[in-house]
């Protein structure tokens, strides 16, 4: 699949303040370089959160980056106790084993010749093939993927955030943030579905049906307890999917990435929050008498974590070191 430019760079433009620099635009185009050349058949999902991870990684400005690309190369051989090999690139690589299997795939010796991993054509491969096969991350159920977060049943830019740096309440929503937008700059047109086999009905929707999307993606007890204290969400949720799918054709892979996102809507906006909130509080009221539980707490309850306040803007964390 090839990627439309001129559309891509209209569409993104106004997430870099209406203008674009140079490096900004190469920096980008090697990005869709790499990704036309290496997987253009692959979910285009992939491409639109390395993107919003490159995003966030470089500090908005789109080329690789050192490490701490703020301070001196002397302040990063007394303080970093793998150098040379720290990070660099759209995506921190560090460690010598890492720089010699990257070498492998771009065809470099990276460990020699360390400096060339900020090249970004060899750091644009490094992120596709690094993001897609799990080298930076991983946990009991393996490592941290595209695929793992990004599938016909999950559409889950906040907790994908896992595949770089690990879950970061603040920093993961902004990134989310940022996949949308690369998400229409890349997919828009690309997603349009052609008509399903068959159709969703309003009356296949309910709260299970809701919970059977959301309840696998709470992979914490924390969060599945969140899920149980969102009722209010869970039906609002149900009865926006019903209305939709009752007045649209909508392929049936597709459905639980629009409850998912719907959810995770609903559930930052303020107004619901304050609701949810609002009756907590008065349940809560009425059960501490017969319970000891205080209002206060019942509220902390039901705040889930798609619910975090946002975060103002930041430096970008590095990694110490490949988890």
């Amino acid at each position: 699949m090839a990627i439309d430019r001129a559309h891509f760079f209209t569409t993104v433009r106004p997430m870099f303040g209406g203008r674009l620099t140079q490096g900004q635009v190469d920096g980008m185009n090697a990005i869709l370089d790499d990704w036309e050349a290496r997987m253009p058949d692959a979910d285009v999902r992939w491409l639109a959160y390395a993107l919003a991870t490159a995003r966030h990684e470089t500090a908005h400005t789109m080329l690789p980056v050192r490490e701490a690309f703020w301070l001196s190369e002397d302040w990063r051989r007394r303080n970093l106790s793998y150098w040379p090999y720290y990070g660099r690139g759209y995506v921190q690589l560090t460690h010598r084993n890492n720089y010699l299997k990257a070498g492998n795939f771009v065809g470099a010796d990276l460990v020699n010749n360390y400096d060339a991993a900020l090249r970004p054509d060899y750091a644009a491969t490094i992120m596709f093939v690094g993001m897609t096969q799990g080298w930076f991350r991983r946990d009991a159920n393996g490592p941290h993927t595209f695929e793992r977060y990004f599938n016909s049943s999950t559409d889950d830019p906040v907790r994908a955030r896992r595949i770089i740096n690990g879950f970061e309440p603040g920093i993961a929503e902004d990134i989310a943030e940022y996949y949308s937008n690369f998400l229409r700059a890349v997919g828009a047109r690309v997603l349009h579905m052609a008509a399903p086999e068959r159709d969703f009905s309003a009356g296949i929707m309910s709260i299970a049906a809701t919970d059977a999307v959301l309840r696998p993606m709470a992979s914490a007890p924390k969060e599945d307890e969140a899920l149980n204290t969102a009722g209010d969400v869970r039906q609002m949720v149900t009865d926006i999917v019903a209305a939709y799918v009752s007045n649209n054709q909508i392929a049936p892979d597709v459905l639980p990435g629009l409850v998912a996102n719907v959810f995770l809507a609903l559930s930052r906006a303020p107004y619901v929050s304050a609701r949810i909130a609002d009756d907590s509080n008065d349940e809560g009221a009425s059960q501490s008498q017969e319970t000891g539980k205080t209002a206060e707490t019942e509220e902390e309850a039901s705040v889930t974590p798609l619910q975090t306040k946002k975060r103002g803007a930041r430096a970008p964390r590095r990694k110490a070191a490949n988890e």
